[in-house]
């Protein structure tokens, strides 16, 4: 009869705090929040089509998986932020292979100078020859690779004087990122160098802290350098690649599979889309 009596009771409260906190009650499926950033300014094709790519996978998932985008450094400088998506504490990432070389040397050999003809013969390279080998060495680095955006082929701009080949690149004081081989190739040709974070190039330029700097063009006309510098050289010395990934935990464990796939279209579709823009904006 006790038995019973306690039965009856918990019973009467469950159906009690079902009607008071109906609803209240939460979604089957509730959202999963990420982070993803990356470097690039909000005018460039890189966030224009990640912004983009976030939307459409909100609306593919019905809400249920939600990107929140900090873009142009905010949550840190690529090696920085780099690590922290290694690490967790960021989701995603769109990073340039030269950002993890600390953690994988073979993925720094993208970045040797001239070693690409054209966009095609990187982009066959990276998203057909190479894909594999890549997704093995960004996995050794801790990320889950998932598609290719684009940075694209850098170019040199300076204040002092034309650059019409590798003599005119001689005593140059040069801004470069934290990236061997572009401090390397710039050293080889006498030129000196200078690590600036990106944030305060266009005060280096203006100041006369450096002479010159080299990013691809897109990149170059969103900082408005061309402000600050009178000649540009289309040298296409590097093609700079960037690549979105994830922390392997997030990509596994906070999505499920039919989400991991819509990600993963949707982030095609963007990258093919910021390279076109890319491309049309150099």
């Amino acid at each position: 009869m006790i038995a019973s009596n306690v039965t009856r009771r918990a019973v009467l409260g469950a159906g009690t705090a079902l009607a008071v906190g109906a609803p209240f009650i939460r979604p089957a499926h509730a959202a999963v929040e990420l982070k993803l950033t990356h470097p690039a300014d909000q005018s460039h094709p890189v966030h224009i089509e990640a912004d983009a790519m976030v939307k459409r996978i909100a609306e593919r998932t019905k809400g249920e998986v939600k990107i929140t985008i900090f873009p142009n450094n905010a949550l840190g400088s690529p090696v920085e932020a780099a690590q922290q998506t290694r690490l967790g504490a960021i989701d995603m990432m769109l990073l340039n292979p030269a950002n993890i070389e600390a953690l994988s040397k073979m993925i720094g050999v993208i970045n040797i100078p001239y070693q690409f003809d054209s966009y095609e013969h990187a982009h066959r390279t990276l998203d057909v020859t190479g894909r594999d080998l890549i997704a093995e060495q960004l996995k050794a680095a801790g990320f889950t690779w998932i598609a290719n955006f684009e940075w694209g082929f850098r170019a040199l701009t300076n204040s002092r004087r034309p650059v019409n080949g590798p003599q005119d690149v001689q005593g140059l004081k040069l801004r470069v990122p934290p990236e061997l081989a572009i401090k390397a190739a710039f050293e080889a040709l006498g030129a000196s160098t200078q690590t600036i974070a990106f944030q305060e190039v266009y005060l280096a330029l203006a100041n006369n802290l450096v002479d010159g700097q080299d990013n691809p063009v897109g990149t170059t006309f969103a900082a408005k350098f061309f402000e600050v510098q009178k000649h540009i050289a289309l040298t296409r010395h590097i093609y700079a690649s960037i690549m979105f990934c994830a922390n392997p935990r997030s990509w596994s464990n906070k999505l499920n599979e039919a989400q991991r796939k819509i990600v993963s279209e949707e982030a095609a579709t963007a990258g093919a889309a910021a390279r076109k823009g890319v491309r049309d904006n150099e």
